[in-house]
């Protein structure tokens, strides 16, 4: 199987939306796992992308195409994905980590064995995990303090804004133990093109390296997308799920008013060690285009540790164009349970 591997070489600086608050002293939201955005933006500077659209959605709508040509017209998405894994054992579903939304970082192979269920309820099971150092991994964001940049006229240099400041995160990764671990982000990759190359990838002028290769990891074949046919069985999202507006001033979420790609009734929301699941709606952002710089829109979307119960096999879906084409970066990428 092919896999995309992305090795960050310095902590990287990884946001769920823009920095926000007050002028003076800003701050924004981390994540752990980076959006399928900065994948596909980091896979288009790589390739060369060049883009004509201006609008921020368009052309990301332009991108994922783009990729989808240079790729060779590939079936389904471009990357699946991610799985977390450290020490570099990506064979290993120990090693491997399942974000959950929005403080865990769990083991896949506890994942497998942790989630007990009772009809459609769902809970996380962490009894089992207590005497299994590998069973979790904490994430803690490292806060920086960064200065504001002024852009001046085109060709011409940015300059400080005087007085200015904004906080950003650098994400770290520890074991129970304390000890600090490196991540390797593992995405199911189909494309004809290979890379071994670094680039710059996330906020702050942050780099990671690109490569890809062939292993054998039975675990990865369970990564699933909502492009292809779901079969019936559980599922936990691997990545933000898109919430689409149909119309203006949505105010209840129903197939008339929203597109998911998954079935609206399927969704059991985040496990719980005691309590109901929770089903969490969240905004994030999809991230700063350098290309046509701008800042992309925010959008709803379920977030990453949603479980997901398909109760039939689900034929073929027709998309919007947008939804389609953020399913063809990533997003909605499954890891079948059972």
């Amino acid at each position: 199987m092919k896999i995309l591997e992305i090795i960050p070489l310095e902590p990287l600086s990884l946001s769920l939306s823009p920095i926000g608050g007050v002028d003076v002293f800003t701050v924004t939201r981390s994540t752990p796992i980076p959006l399928p955005t900065t994948v596909a933006g980091a896979l288009g500077m790589s390739m060369n992308v060049k883009l004509s659209s201006n609008d921020p959605v368009d052309s990301l709508i332009e991108l994922s195409r783009k990729l989808e040509e240079i790729c060779g017209a590939v079936e389904g998405p471009i990357v699946l994905g991610p799985l977390t894994c450290f020490e570099e054992r990506i064979t290993d579903p120990r090693k491997c980590h399942v974000y959950m939304y929005p403080e865990r970082m769990v083991s896949l192979s506890f994942i497998e064995r942790g989630i007990d269920v009772s009809g459609k309820m769902v809970y996380l099971n962490l009894e089992r995990c207590r005497s299994d150092e590998e069973c979790y991994t904490d994430f803690t964001p490292m806060t920086l303090v960064g200065v504001s940049l002024q852009r001046t006229r085109p060709g011409e240099d940015k300059i400080v804004r005087y007085g200015y400041y904004y906080r950003y995160p650098l994400i770290i990764y520890r074991t129970p133990s304390g000890k600090v671990v490196n991540p390797t982000y593992i995405y199911k990759f189909n494309c004809g093109k290979d890379f071994n190359t670094i680039i710059r990838f996330g906020g702050e002028g942050r780099v990671a390296k690109l490569a890809t290769r062939d292993i054998e990891a039975n675990y990865l074949e369970n990564i699933r997308s909502p492009l292809k046919k779901l079969e019936r069985g559980l599922y936990i999202s691997l990545s933000p799920i898109p919430v689409i507006p149909l119309e203006s001033n949505v105010t209840s979420f129903n197939p008339e008013t929203v597109e998911l790609p998954i079935p609206m009734n399927s969704v059991i929301g985040i496990p719980q060690p005691s309590a109901s699941p929770k089903v969490r709606f969240d905004r994030f952002g999809l991230g700063f285009s350098e290309v046509i710089v701008r800042r992309r829109p925010e959008i709803l979307v379920l977030p990453p540790g949603t479980v997901i119960m398909i109760e039939e096999d689900e034929a073929l879906t027709t998309f919007s164009d947008l939804m389609r084409g953020l399913l063809n970066i990533g997003f909605a990428s499954l890891y079948k349970l059972m």
